[in-house]
């Protein structure tokens, strides 16, 4: 979930987002980083996060079982952005604002920063290694 260079590139553009200076590399830097670049905010940062880590599950799942590689961090990203939005309608009005502009913000990153397919270097094993 944090290794290859697929979900390197997801997790830079969510620490770019968030304004960290650093991305987590495994799941229990996930959960420090969580507390030190997302201490205000919780009830918001948490389901994107979430997202994230479902989607890139969900592109694992697609890979292993189904052959389907997955070419693009925007892929991921713009799907986790998907579910944040229909989240979103689950929330109270304000919250629901708040929850949508996240997921947007998440989409608008990704899709001005996204390379058109993953990096050769992952030698067609994107999400395993």
């Amino acid at each position: 979930m944090f290794h290859c260079s697929l979900t390197k590139y997801v997790w830079n553009l969510v620490a770019l987002i968030v304004g960290a200076d650093c991305r987590p590399n495994s799941l229990e830097q996930f959960w420090i980083w969580s507390k030190l670049f997302l201490p205000n905010g919780k009830q918001f940062h948490l389901p994107g996060l979430a997202a994230i880590c479902w989607e890139i599950w969900l592109a694992r799942n697609n890979l292993c079982f189904e052959g389907k590689l997955t070419r693009s961090p925007t892929e991921i990203i713009c799907s986790a952005s998907s579910f944040l939005t229909y989240w979103a309608g689950l929330q109270n009005e304000a919250d629901q604002k708040l929850l949508g502009e996240g997921a947007e913000a998440l989409k608008k990153t990704a899709l001005q920063f996204h390379p058109h397919e993953a990096p050769r270097d992952d030698g067609g094993m994107v999400l395993l290694q």
